[in-house]
């Protein structure tokens, strides 16, 4: 299985501070994001949107929330996978992408994000429709 470097996701109060020294820093540039129903903002270098600003009222600091790492291989494999490894994980689906997430969370607390293409049905145990959070 092979994998690349997707993004990091931070979580932060909400204000402006954090995406603009990322911004001015790295040189990138806000761009889209999907529908995800909790606020945020996405920053991009050459199309990829490397850095996830997720905004939460009760995070004075911000703090790593995920690193997350795609793959072309299917969703259903890499489920299995993880399922394998005995790891507390969550499923979830992009909203209007389609894309598969599988979070993971590895021992000592990091959570990795998995990605893989939209095709075939998981059982998704974190639906972000219901949800306003991103999942933990």
């Amino acid at each position: 299985m092979s994998w690349r470097f997707d993004h990091l996701a931070f979580n932060t109060d909400g204000g402006p501070a954090l995406p603009q020294a990322l911004a001015e820093l790295l040189g990138l540039q806000a761009g889209r994001r999907p529908p995800f129903p909790f606020p945020g903002r996405w920053l991009y270098q050459d199309g990829q949107a490397l850095v996830h600003v997720i905004e939460q009222d009760a995070c004075p600091e911000p703090q790593l929330s995920h690193i997350a790492f795609s793959t072309l291989e299917a969703a259903a494999t890499v489920l299995l996978r993880v399922q394998a490894s005995g790891l507390e994980y969550q499923v979830a689906q992009v909203p209007e992408d389609g894309i598969w997430q599988i979070f993971v969370r590895l021992p000592g607390g990091l959570v990795l994000e998995l990605d893989a293409p939209a095709a075939g049905e998981l059982a998704v145990s974190h639906d972000y429709a219901r949800h306003a959070g991103a999942p933990d």
